[in-house]
This record gives structure tokens, sequence and C-alpha cells, in this order.
């Protein structure tokens, strides 16, 4: 406990001598903080104090001399208010940098995780410091900002692009708060101007989803190591992550159900630990990637052989090990594992597939088969709709499907005279499209022209429902996909809300098909919008 020793009156405040309890002498300076100052900082103290070591006596009363020189001139404020507004220029850009990661938390308040800390501590460690590090906060000016996006060299075919925009938005977002924060209760913070004033747009996207055939997805289990062989057809068939794949314990396969359920309920992570990387088993990407997925009855029999032939019986026990520790499988060693398997198959098709394919070739998959998009966003743990809609363009062998059905509906359909007339009349086709389409797909006839209908080469949905006895079920298959194709043509170029209320018109498995066949520009807009609907 500190002890007064002595005591020297001033006509301004007072500095006492105490000694603490290890026997060291010390000065306490203090004075009587301004009446009128309560109003603005009504949590004052009844004195304002400062410490000062044996010897600096002086200073103690230089200390005094300048909060009696602020008050006489109206300018004084408590002496953390000065601090906090002159902290930018004494704190360094790498201490504060240092800060914000290990208190860094999401838009729900939630801490953010460990590994999104380890990465945001490797851009400030190898990226930021260099240029920035030792700047003071309050000094770092837009052209510090320039010169480290300068530093982050991009190759001429885009390499280091997006790490770049990465690690960009990270400082954006540090310098964002150094602006905004709030230090004190008269909102003072660490520096008055964000020098961040540019923005940086989002890199094309290099990657190309390579989307595998079933076959070929049996072809590259079987390359596979075969501890790790069901790994490639749960991805590639469930649309899991790599990490949920890992993850999988016994206890997520419920085999007495029925049908067979698969439970994502964690996902394999790597985190630093004493400067090394440690896989571990954390939390799925989000909330909503926790989910429950029904397992088709032929890849039942490949997890019942699994589990019998690599798992151990306990519930806990992991699907995938690796061969000599029995651990989790780090993420690199089924990378590695996946790009061998790929020049085992040595198919060109597959050429720059990576693991993450495999999730997106499942879920594509599902698309073709009449997904609808709730149920993607389910079963991929989507939140974002606009992400489902990439699983929703056709994969090459859909493509080559559907034009073996157009050219079949083009080699059965014989030329008439109201093709020629079509061809020569420039706008008509469109025009009846859209009236095509504004009626949910069936045609009307024109009143000015009752037999206009009757020249047309492609039936319409009711002839094609009168003739239905007499017609093969290939050709009545084949009318109705290009029936679909032309209904999605014809809603493509109407507006958003007749195009709307054509599609609330149609039963669910129509709707989902003509979604489906939808052109990029105007699907995304329109999913989203009948969601709102239905919701």
């Amino acid at each position: 406990m500190a002890r007064t020793t002595r005591n020297r009156r001033r006509k301004f405040g007072k500095v006492e001598t105490k000694t603490n309890r290890h026997g060291q002498v010390y000065y306490d300076a203090s004075y009587i903080p301004p009446v009128e100052a309560r109003e603005r900082y009504p949590y004052l103290p009844a004195r304002i104090h400062r410490n000062f070591d044996d010897g600096y006596e002086l200073q103690a009363d230089a200390w005094l001399s300048e909060a009696k020189r602020l008050i006489d001139l109206g300018a004084w404020e408590p002496p953390e208010v000065a601090e906090s507004r002159n902290a930018g220029n004494t704190v360094l850009f790498r201490e504060y940098a240092e800060q914000f990661v290990e208190n860094r938390r999401k838009g729900d308040n939630q801490p953010i995780r460990e590994t999104t800390k380890d990465k945001y501590r490797q851009y400030v460690r190898d990226y930021l410091n260099p240029v920035l590090g030792n700047l003071p906060m309050a000094s770092i000016k837009p052209a510090h900002i320039r010169d480290w996006y300068d530093s982050m060299k991009v190759t001429k075919d885009g390499r280091g692009e997006s790490i770049r925009r990465h690690v960009f938005e990270l400082l954006s977002a540090i310098m964002a708060e150094a602006a905004n924060a709030s230090m004190d209760d008269q909102g003072t913070t660490l520096i008055k101007v964000n020098p961040v004033q540019f923005k940086v747009p989002r890199p094309a996207t290099k990657h190309v989803y390579v989307i595998a055939t079933r076959e070929q997805v049996r072809a590259l289990a079987d390359a596979m190591p075969p501890n790790l062989a069901r790994g490639v057809l749960l991805s590639g068939t469930l649309g899991l992550r790599q990490g949920e794949v890992l993850g999988l314990q016994r206890r997520d396969i419920e085999l007495e159900a029925s049908p067979v359920l698969l439970h994502v309920r964690r996902s394999a992570k790597e985190i630093s630990e004493n400067g090394h990387k440690v896989a571990v088993l954390g939390e799925t990407k989000t909330p909503s990637s926790k989910r429950d997925i029904e397992v088709p009855a032929p890849l039942v029999e490949e997890i019942t052989r699994h589990l019998d032939t690599y798992v151990e019986d306990k519930p806990t026990a992991l699907l995938f090990t690796g061969v000599r520790t029995r651990g989790i499988v780090r993420a690199q060693s089924m990378r590695n594992a996946f790009a061998k398997a790929i020049e085992t198959v040595n198919d060109p098709t597959l050429k720059g597939m990576d693991f993450h394919d495999l999730r997106h070739t499942g879920l594509t998959h599902y698309a073709e088969q009449g997904a609808t998009v709730g149920q993607l966003m389910r079963l991929g743990g989507h939140t974002n709709i606009k992400t489902v809609a990439t699983y929703q363009k056709s994969s090459k062998d859909a493509d080559k499907r559907l034009l073996a059905k157009v050219e079949a509906s083009m080699s059965t359909t014989p030329a008439s005279a109201g093709t020629s007339e079509t061809n020569t009349d420039g706008g008509k086709n469109s025009a009846d499209n859209a009236a095509t389409a504004r009626n949910g797909g069936q045609r009307q006839d024109s009143p000015d022209n009752p037999s206009e209908t009757a020249q047309t080469s492609e039936p319409s949905a009711s002839a094609v429902h009168a003739d239905h006895s007499a017609t093969e079920p290939a050709d009545a298959a084949t009318s109705a996909d290009a029936e679909l194709k032309a209904l999605a043509g014809a809603l493509a170029v109407l507006d958003l809300q007749p195009r709307l209320a054509v599609l609330k018109g149609l039963d669910e498995g129509k709707r989902g098909r003509i979604l489906a066949l939808l052109p990029a520009s105007v699907q995304v807009d329109t999913i989203q919008e009948l969601i709102k609907a239905v919701a």
C-alpha cells in the first residue's frame, strides 16, 4: 500500500511524495477538474491523477501547469480523451492489426473461427506488415495503401490476383474499424479518415468447374487408395465438401433409417499449433451446412463395405483415416491422392479437375434429375441462391443429350409452308412465342387468322394431348422436351412479372425444368423472386 511522506502546497493542484509497497518513492500529482467540464464529461472523477517516478518532480509541476493553462483557455479535456486522440500517432499498424485479428467477430457477434484467424495472421505477417507494419496508424495515407497494393504482384495469367483481393479486404476492414470504432464516450476514433479509398474488382473466375459423369466418378474412385475411394463417391454423388467427407464418423451413417441417412455434423480443418499445421474436427462452414442427406441404395452397399473393412466399431470412429497415423486425413493428402487418380484415369475431359469439383458434380447431377432450388440448397447446405444457380447449368454430357433430343425432333418434323413463312416474317416468331408463354405454354389461334396455328410446324400442347394415343412414347417425350425448351425461350424475353405469373401457374415439376432451361442472365433473378413469393 502506498504511503504519503510529504505534501507541498501549490496554487493549483498538488504533488504528494508517496512510497509504494515495494519501498519505491514516486510522485502523485493531481488537480480538481473544471466544474463546467462535468456537463460534457459527467463521469469525471473528483481529482485527475498522474504518477511520476522519483526525481521527476519538475515534470509533475509542468504537467499541472499545462493543465491549468488549458483550463484557463477553455480548451481542457480529460487526459484519456487527449491520449485517445493521439493514439494514432503511437500505435503501429502491426500492433493494431494483431489486436484486430484476435478480437474480430462475425456479423452475428460470434468470434471468428481459429482457422480464419490463422488465415488472417498469415495475411498480416506475409503481405501487410512488410510494407505497413512499422507505420503509426495515423500516418498511413492513401498513397501508402496504393504502394502496398502495387507491391502485391500479379502475373499475366492472373496468378496472385485472388490472394491480393483477399488481403485487400482484410486491410480495408482493419482501417475501417480504426476510423469508425469509438474509443471513448466522446466518439474519439484512432484515425480520422479511412485511407483505403478505392475498391478492388472481384477477379474473374479462373477455374472452370469440371463436371464428371457417373461413370467417370466411379473410375476416379477405383483409382484412389482403397481407404479413400468411398470419399470420392460420397462427394461426387451427394455433393459433400472435402472437409465434410473427412469429418464423417460411424455415427453419421444411419443404416437403420429408411432410406438410409447421412448426417453432416462437422468438418475436418487445419489450424496452426506451435507453428505447425494440425488437423482437427471443427464446425461446418455455416450452420446451414449441417444437414441430413438420403443415400441412394447403390451407395449404401459401398458405405457398408467400407464400414466393415476400414472403420472401428465405435460411434466416433472416423470413416476415413491415415494408413499410418489412423488419425484425420490431411486435406493435402486427399488432394494429392485425387490428383494421382486423375492421372491414372487419363481421361482428357477430366483435365484440370480438382476434388472440390466432385461436389459440383454431385449437385449438378441432382439438378439435372429435377431437383428444385429448395432441394439443391438443402442438399448442398447453401444459403445463397446465386451459388445454387451454378449447379443448374448443364454438364457437357447433359448438353449432348439435349442436343440429341433436339436433333431427333428436328429430323422427325417435316418442313412446311408455315416454316418458310416464319423465316421471312422477322418479328412474328418471337411475338408468337411470347404469346405462348403468357398462356402457360398453350398457343391460341389468332383472332385475325384462325388457321394460323395449323400452319406452325411446332405442335401445340393441346394438339400433343389430342394425338397422344397415336404417338409413340419416345416421340411424346421428345415433343415435350422441345415444348419446354420453346417455352423457356419465350419466357426469357418477357419482363420479370409476366414471367413469374406464368411460372406460378405451372406444376412444381414443370416449373423446375423450365427454370433449369432459362438463360443465366434471367435465371437467378427469377428464382429469387419465386422464393420471395413462396416465403
